[in-house]
C-alpha cells in the first residue's frame, strides 16, 4: 500500500482557514480521499488513498476500486472514507447509487474542509447523502489522528511536530462542524416543509 507524505497529510488535510493578504507560500488545496474498507468478519482491513485526476474525483477513482475487487456480497464491510474536501454534488450522487448497489458495505464519510458550502447545490448533495443514510460527518481529532497513523509514511521525522499540528487541526474543525450541523438542520426543515404540503395536498 502506498503512504501519503507527512508534508502531503500536513498541508492537504490543513483546515485551517487562508487569511487574505496573508505572507508567505501559497498552494494548490487538492482533493485526496484516504479509505479503510474492514471485513465485520475481522479481517485485515484494506487501505489505500487516491487524489484527483485530470477528468476524474477521487470519488470516482475509489468508486471503480471498490468496484473492481468484487467483494463477496454475502459479507459485510465497513468503509471509512477521509477526504480533504466534501464531495461535490455530482460526486454525492454517484456515491449514493454505488451505496445503494452495494448494500452490504456500510460507508462512513469524514471531511476536513467543507467544499463550496455556501451554494446551494453543494448543500444540496450533502443532504442527499444523509437522507441515503450515508453519514458525512467533519473530521475530529480521532479522525485526523487516525488518518495520521494509517495512511502516512513514518519512514522519516517530519518537519514539523505531529502532536502539535494534529492538535491544531483538531481546534480547527469545531467551527467547520458547526457549519456542517447548520446545513444539516435546513436540510432537514425543508424536508419537512415539503412533506408538509404533501399531506395538505392529500387532505
Amino acid at each position: 500500500m502506498s503512504l501519503l507524505a507527512a508534508e502531503t497529510f500536513s498541508l492537504q488535510f490543513d483546515n485551517r482557514r487562508r487569511r487574505r493578504g496573508k505572507k508567505g507560500p501559497s498552494y494548490p488545496r487538492r482533493a485526496y480521499l484516504c479509505y479503510q474498507l474492514t471485513p465485520q468478519n475481522g479481517s485485515t482491513p484494506t487501505r489505500g488513498y487516491f487524489e484527483n485526476e485530470k477528468n476524474r474525483h477521487a470519488e470516482i477513482c475509489f468508486i471503480d476500486e471498490i468496484e473492481s475487487m468484487g467483494l463477496d456480497k454475502t459479507q459485510c464491510y465497513e468503509v471509512t472514507c477521509y477526504l480533504t474536501w466534501s464531495p461535490c454534488p455530482s460526486c454525492a450522487q454517484k456515491l449514493v447509487a454505488f451505496a445503494k448497489a452495494q448494500d452490504h458495505l456500510n460507508l462512513r464519510i469524514f471531511a476536513s474542509r467543507l467544499y463550496y458550502h455556501w451554494r446551494r447545490r453543494y448543500k444540496e448533495g450533502l443532504q442527499l447523502l444523509w437522507k441515503s443514510q450515508i453519514p458525512v460527518e467533519v473530521m475530529g481529532l480521532p479522525e485526523f489522528t487516525d488518518c495520521w497513523e494509517n495512511f502516512v509514511d513514518h519512514g522519516k521525522p517530519p518537519p514539523f511536530n505531529p502532536s502539535k499540528k494534529l492538535q491544531e487541526l483538531g481546534e480547527a474543525s469545531r467551527s467547520i462542524k458547526r457549519r456542517l450541523e447548520k446545513i444539516k438542520i435546513l436540510g432537514v426543515h425543508v424536508q419537512g416543509y415539503y412533506m408538509g404540503i404533501l399531506c395538505d395536498a392529500e387532505a
